[in-house]
C-alpha cells in the first residue's frame, strides 16, 4: 500500500518536473522578471536597428539615382554608411570616368581608345549598379527581419505576465509533494529496517548493462584514419606528377620565364579543317579571333613606314610553327594587304608546302642560285592578295646558301613587291638556318606549343635571343587548351564534338 502511494506522489512530481522542464525550454529562461527586463530592452534595440537601417536605404536610394542620373563622380567621404568594397568600386569608377574625361579633350570620341575607355566605363557603371542593388536588396530583406522580431518580440511580452503566475502555483504544488515523498520514503526507511533487523555490508545500486558500442574496433576511428591516408596519397601522387611534368602548360607560366614579349596566345581547335587556311575555313572560331588579334598586335611593332618581315620559327618540329605561318599570311592577306609566304625549310619537305606548291622543283633554293627569278617560283594559294614562294629541291648547302648576298638582295627585291613577307624557317633548336633570317626580319615570331614544348626551350629561347641580340622578337604559344565552350560576346564559337567514352576515362 505505501509503495502505490509514492509511485503515485514520484509521477506527480514528475509531472511538475516536465512541465518546469519544458517551460525552460519554450521561453529560454525561468525567471520571468528578468526575461521581462530583457524583452523591453530587445525591443527598444530592434527599434533603433531598423531606424538606422532606413536611414541608410535611403541615401543608398540617393547613390543610386546619382549613378542613374549620371551626376558621378561625387566625394566618396559622403558614403561610409556603404560597405568598404562598395566604396572601392566607386572610387574606382570615379578614377575611369576622370580618365575618360581626359581623353576626351586628347582624342576624337570615334578612336579605338576613347570607345575602350568608354566601355570601361559602363562596364563598371553595371557592376557597381549591381553591387548596390544587391546591397539594397539584403537591407531589405534585414529591415523585414526585424519587424518580424519585434512582432515576436511584443507577441511574447503580452503573454509573459500569465505564464509567471501559472509557473510559481506549479512551484508551490510541487514543494507540497516533495516534503510529503521525502517524509514517506524515511518511513518506509525506518520500517524495512525495524522488519529485516540488520543492515547488510553492501548493496547492490544497480544491476550490470551490456554498452551497446563495440569497445574495438572503433568504426570512426579506422574511417578517420581512412581519409587521411587516402588525402595523403592523392597529394603523394599530384606532387610527383607536377615534378615529372616538363612541359609548357599556360600563359602564365611562359611570361614569367621569357626576356622577350608574349605576343598572342592561339587556343586549340575543335574543328576539324582540310584545308590549310582555317581562318579562311572556320571565320568564326576561337582561332581566327586569336590570328586577327595577332595581326591587331603587329602593329606594335611597326619600324617606321617599312614593310614588315616577319619570320616564324620555333626550336623543334611539330609546334605548329607552318600552321601558324601560313595562317598568320591568310588573315593579313585579309587585311588588303599583299602577301608572301616563303618556306626556307630547305632541308625538309612539310606537309604544308607540299599542299600548296604545285612545281617542287623550283623554288628559293633555285632562285638562290640564279637558276630561276623568284616571280618565276611564286604560285598562288588560292586565297586574294596571298602568295607563296616554295622552298623547292633540297640543296646540299642551305645554309651557305643564306649567308651570301643573294638572300638579303632577294628580300630586299620582294619587299618592294609586297606589303607582308612571312617566311617559315626551320626549327632554331635543330639548325641554324632560321638564325640567319631572323637578324634580317622586322620581327621574329618563336612558337611554343603548350603541352608538347618542354620547359627547356624556353631557356634555348633566352639564350637565342641574348646571344644574338635579337631585339625584335616575339613569343607565341600554341594550342592552349581552353576551358570554355565560346568566346567573346557569343560572336565567336567553337562547338567541340561530344566526348566519347575514351575521353572520359582519361578525364
Amino acid at each position: 500500500m505505501a509503495n502505490n502511494e509514492l509511485d503515485q506522489v514520484e509521477k506527480r512530481m514528475q509531472n511538475f518536473e516536465n512541465y518546469f522542464e519544458n517551460f525552460t525550454l519554450q521561453n529560454k529562461s525561468s525567471d520571468l522578471s528578468q526575461d521581462l527586463e530583457r524583452t523591453i530592452v530587445a525591443i527598444n534595440a530592434t527599434d533603433s536597428a531598423r531606424f538606422q537601417l532606413t536611414k541608410k536605404i535611403g541615401q543608398l536610394n540617393s547613390v543610386i539615382e546619382q549613378i542613374n542620373d549620371n551626376k558621378l563622380p561625387f566625394s566618396l567621404q559622403q558614403q561610409r554608411f556603404l560597405p568598404e568594397y562598395v566604396n572601392r568600386k566607386l572610387e574606382d569608377f570615379n578614377k575611369l570616368q576622370q580618365d575618360r574625361d581626359r581623353l576626351a579633350l586628347a582624342y576624337n570620341e570615334n578612336t579605338f581608345a576613347f570607345r575602350q575607355k568608354e566601355k570601361e566605363v559602363s562596364l563598371a557603371k553595371e557592376t557597381i549598379f549591381k553591387q548596390l542593388t544587391e546591397l539594397k536588396s539584403d537591407w531589405l530583406k534585414t529591415l523585414a527581419e526585424l519587424r518580424q522580431s519585434k512582432e515576436n518580440l511584443e507577441k511574447g511580452f503580452a503573454t509573459m505576465p500569465d505564464k509567471n503566475t501559472q509557473y510559481s502555483k506549479n512551484q508551490r504544488f510541487y514543494k507540497l509533494y516533495e516534503e510529503f515523498y521525502l517524509s514517506m520514503m524515511q518511513s518506509k526507511a525506518q520500517f524495512e529496517i525495524a522488519q529485516a533487523g540488520n543492515v547488510p555490508d553492501f548493496k547492490i545500486l544497480s544491476p550490470a548493462s551490456l554498452p551497446i558500442v563495440p569497445i574495438s574496433p572503433k568504426k570512426l576511428l579506422i574511417l578517420g584514419i581512412g581519409l587521411v591516408a587516402s588525402f595523403v596519397v592523392n597529394f603523394f601522387f599530384l606532387g610527383i606528377s607536377y615534378l615529372l611534368n616538363n612541359k609548357i602548360t599556360s600563359a602564365q607560366e611562359v611570361e614569367k620565364s621569357i626576356h622577350v614579349p608574349l605576343l598572342g596566345v592561339i587556343p586549340t581547335s575543335h574543328r576539324k579543317s582540310n584545308s590549310l587556311f582555317h581562318v579562311v575555313d572556320n571565320p568564326k572560331s576561337m582561332v581566327s579571333e586569336s590570328f586577327r588579334s595577332l595581326r591587331t598586335n603587329l602593329d606594335f611593332f611597326t619600324i617606321g613606314g617599312h614593310k614588315k618581315i616577319i619570320t616564324v620559327t620555333s626550336t623543334i618540329s611539330g609546334e605548329g610553327k607552318s600552321f601558324l605561318a601560313t595562317n598568320l599570311g591568310g588573315v593579313l592577306s585579309m587585311s588588303k594587304k599583299k602577301v608572301l609566304l616563303i618556306d626556307l625549310d630547305m632541308r625538309k619537305q612539310k606537309n604544308e608546302s607540299s599542299m600548296l606548291a604545285l612545281d617542287p622543283s623550283k623554288g628559293i633554293s633555285t632562285t638562290l642560285i640564279k637558276k630561276t627569278t623568284w616571280a618565276e617560283c611564286i604560285q598562288s594559294t588560292g586565297l586574294e592578295n596571298l602568295d607563296f614562294l616554295p622552298a623547292g629541291p633540297h640543296p646540299p648547302n642551305p645554309s651557305e646558301l643564306l649567308l651570301n648576298g643573294e638572300f638579303t638582295n632577294l628580300l630586299e627585291e620582294l619587299k618592294e613587291a609586297y606589303d607582308f613577307i612571312v617566311i617559315d624557317t626551320p626549327p632554331v633548336g635543330l639548325v641554324t638556318d632560321g638564325i640567319m633570317a631572323m637578324k634580317r626580319a622586322d620581327l621574329s615570331i618563336y612558337v611554343l606549343r603548350a603541352n608538347y614544348s618542354k620547359k627547356e626551350f624556353v631557356n634555348t629561347l633566352n639564350r637565342i635571343s641574348s646571344i644574338h641580340k635579337l631585339t625584335n622578337l616575339a613569343v607565341v604559344l600554341n594550342a592552349l587548351p581552353t576551358t570554355g565552350k565560346t568566346y567573346g560576346y557569343g560572336y565567336y564559337e567553337d562547338k567541340p564534338k561530344r566526348k566519347g567514352w575514351r575521353d572520359l576515362v582519361k578525364i
